[in-house]
């Protein structure tokens, strides 16, 4: 602007102050640069005392503050987008995630009424029948005996059909976690997935999805990362959860609301997790049963 004074250099410092707002440098910054074309207005009209000088800096001001509050709405609009897409995605995978808690607890009810209902009617009759084999008749022991033969047969079917019902009630983890993990605006999150790992119990399976959605969000908010890694490997009956990404590697640690509750939520279970910063980046390592008991759950 000092060397070409001519309009099309404040047309190329307006383009510049829109691109410069992506960066989302200093205010201090940003003043300056909108009020440029003013200032060296003036120097020029002090200095050459030319005509209209005071004119166009002040309309060129002008545009770059127009230009600047353009900027930042469709900047504002982008964020808020990406923060929709954030929690839509979060929600589908919660979503998911209960809809197979549901399926899995609705087997169980239906698995222990076919226990308490039909076995135990059929544990009736085996018993109305061994009394009746002791009456006194040519034939009613023969048929009674078939009748016996056929009710220990139902018994052991639906003996069967619950321990059946029972032993399948994995929940489906990693479809959760992989539409959790996909798609994350301007975050690349790469999940690995031990297929040994299979979860059974509800609350096991809500702390691990909400820890690693804690971790993608704080990674957003607080980090400038790209890259989020998230590892889960089944290691002597414990799950160990490893998250690392690559933003604020000399930030000091700080834990927040996010990552207390976390901490909160991994109590719950009996696991353990700890946060800290290294050369490459935050990393979160966290230790689980495989499996929950429910008499050491205070």
């Amino acid at each position: 602007m000092w060397l070409f004074n001519i309009g099309f250099v404040a047309i190329l410092l307006i383009i510049f102050l829109v691109k410069y707002s992506d960066f989302e440098p200093r205010k201090s910054i940003l003043y300056f640069l909108i009020c440029l074309p003013f200032f060296m207005a003036l120097i020029l009209h002090l200095g050459f005392d030319s005509e209209f000088v005071l004119l166009n800096g002040l309309a060129f001001t002008l545009y770059n503050s127009f230009a600047y509050r353009f900027a930042t709405r469709l900047i504002s609009e982008r964020k808020a987008k990406e923060q929709a897409a954030h929690l839509l995605r979060e929600l589908k995978a919660t979503q998911s995630l209960l809809n197979d808690t549901a399926t899995r607890d609705e087997r169980i009810r239906i698995a222990r009424d076919l226990h308490d209902t039909l076995g135990h009617h059929l544990t009736g009759l085996s018993i109305h029948l061994e009394v009746a084999s002791h009456c006194v008749s040519n034939q009613v022991p023969k048929h009674i005996a078939k009748a016996q033969q056929i009710t220990r047969l139902l018994l052991s079917d639906v003996r069967d059909s619950v321990s059946s019902m029972r032993e399948n009630q994995t929940i489906d983890l990693y479809t959760s976690l992989k539409s959790l993990c996909s798609d994350v605006a301007g975050l690349n999150v790469v999940l690995d997935y031990d297929p040994a790992i299979r979860i059974s119990d509800a609350l096991l399976a809500q702390t691990l999805f909400h820890s690693v959605q804690e971790a993608i969000t704080n990674s957003i908010k607080h980090s400038d990362a790209n890259e989020l890694n998230v590892s889960l490997q089944l290691e002597n009956q414990t799950v160990q959860l490893r998250i690392k990404d690559n933003g604020n590697k000399n930030a000091e640690l700080n834990l927040g609301n996010g990552l207390l509750g976390m901490q909160e939520r991994l109590a719950l279970v009996k696991g353990a997790i700890e946060f800290k910063h290294s050369d490459t980046g935050f990393v979160i390592n966290a230790t689980l049963p495989h499996k929950l008991n429910p008499h050491t759950l205070a």
